[in-house]
């Protein structure tokens, strides 16, 4: 069993006319390597966060690529996430995946900036 938690950023045609913006000169590209970035940070971020019991959460969790535009962890082996993040009647929650979510969120900003402007889109 494979417990999920994903970002999956798209945009419909209105908003790039709105910008501007042309999505086949490389916004989707940069969107792309931006989100790649912080599906990275997530993994790093979501492993420390993630309680230690017998270290198997930890391990379990993972980045994957499901498309263009698309990030997601995983935790295969590890169902039991969800218990931890949002607790039982017996067991207090243990938010980690919203952390992990607090602290990745800025940096995706930042990242989207970054590689737009290393394609040229923005100055």
């Amino acid at each position: 069993m494979v417990a999920n938690f994903s970002v999956n950023i798209q945009f419909n045609d209105s908003y790039f006319k709105k910008l501007g913006l042309n999505k086949k000169h490389g916004f989707e590209d940069a969107l792309d390597i931006a989100i790649d970035h912080a599906t990275h940070d997530a993994e790093n971020i979501c492993r420390r966060e993630a309680p230690i019991d017998t270290g198997n959460l930890r391990r379990s969790i993972h980045k994957r690529k499901q498309g263009k535009c698309q990030g997601e962890l995983h935790a295969r082996g590890a169902p039991y996430w969800v218990y931890l993040q949002y607790g039982t009647s017996k067991m207090d929650a243990n938010p980690f995946v919203t952390r992990t979510a607090r602290r990745v969120k800025p940096k995706v900003s930042a990242y989207v900036i970054e590689e737009l402007k290393n394609a040229g889109i923005l100055e």
